[in-house]
């Protein structure tokens, strides 16, 4: 079997999906949103946007609309209400790196040496072969673009933009990989927090301050939306926050919401807030970006 033909079978169904109304589908550790650039009821070729937004260690349970108590998540529970929520997940890998192989490639990550989670400097990656769901996206005219936690190869060449994303933001491997970490201190180097695009890979700083993660990958999210929008571009947006893994830290928005964990995940439904808000935008011509996602932000 070709390595890309689990996403080639996706080119020749993914792009039929109705204009008439966004497909939400949520579950334990993942949200993806369909949209559309164009207004609803138009042309049925419109190829539909694509928003993957995937939390790291988010239990089936911590949402509200999953029947969470520990933490508020109204923006998230808004947008199981609003499309269709999935009651039955399964996962190649319950771990990191071959989790995240498997959603953007659609292969089992043994089959593409992906195991378990990749450290700093580790020598494999995503092979060059393998094609992944941001070259497909690419390939047809996306606009892509990635902003958290990358974890499938920290060098170069295994880099996201060495593999569909038009550009990206965050961090390399997982939040505890630094000299911070609990019980090997040691085996870890700083940890970076780095961007890259079209202009080359870029070095942030090191050991960033983890409580403004949440907010900036929805943030840059959310601009990200408005300028594909603005450009008249179909997009591929995906979200892969670094947290409720641990070491936990959350925003002020997300202060005293059930502890740092349910701060963190009510931060990070909150933040939800911004990209929904977005969406609005290519959904509804008549209505300010701007505006929704800074009344987004007022409401929490």
């Amino acid at each position: 079997m070709s390595p890309r033909t689990p996403f080639a079978r996706l080119a020749n169904t993914a792009w039929t999906v109705s204009t008439a109304i966004p497909i939400v589908v949520a579950f334990a550790g993942c949200l993806v949103e369909h949209s559309h650039a164009g207004p609803p009821g138009g042309d049925g070729d419109t190829p539909p946007n694509l928003v993957v937004v995937f939390v790291d260690d988010l239990g089936y349970g911590d949402l509200g609309c999953y029947g969470g108590e520990i933490a508020p998540t109204p923006r998230l529970d808004a947008l199981a209400a609003e499309g269709l929520r999935a009651t039955d997940f399964s996962v190649a890998q319950p771990v990191c790196s071959a989790s995240r192989a498997a959603l953007l490639t659609g292969r089992y990550p043994h089959r593409i040496g992906i195991v378990g989670a990749l450290g700093p400097g580790a020598d494999r990656g995503l092979d060059d072969e393998v094609v992944t769901l941001a070259e497909l996206c690419r390939d047809r005219g996306y606009a892509t673009a990635l902003y958290g936690k990358w974890h499938l190869g920290d060098r170069e060449p295994f880099l996201p933009t060495q593999h569909g994303f038009d550009e990206w933001w965050g961090i390399p491997y997982s939040n505890d990989m630094w000299p911070r970490h609990p019980e090997s201190p040691q085996h870890y180097p700083p940890l970076p927090l780095r961007e890259g695009d079209a202009d080359g890979e870029r070095l942030i700083e090191t050991n960033p301050d983890q409580r403004r993660f949440t907010t900036e990958i929805a943030e840059r999210g959310a601009d990200f939306i408005r300028r594909s929008v603005a450009a008249d571009r179909p997009f591929l947006l995906h979200l892969p926050h670094p947290m409720p893994h641990v070491p936990l830290f959350t925003s002020e928005a997300g202060e005293g919401r059930g502890g740092v964990g349910g701060g963190t995940a009510t931060a990070e439904g909150q933040r939800a807030g911004h990209i929904g808000a977005a969406l609005d935008g290519p959904l509804r011509r008549d209505d300010d970006i701007e505006e929704q996602v800074a009344e987004c932000d007022k409401a929490g």
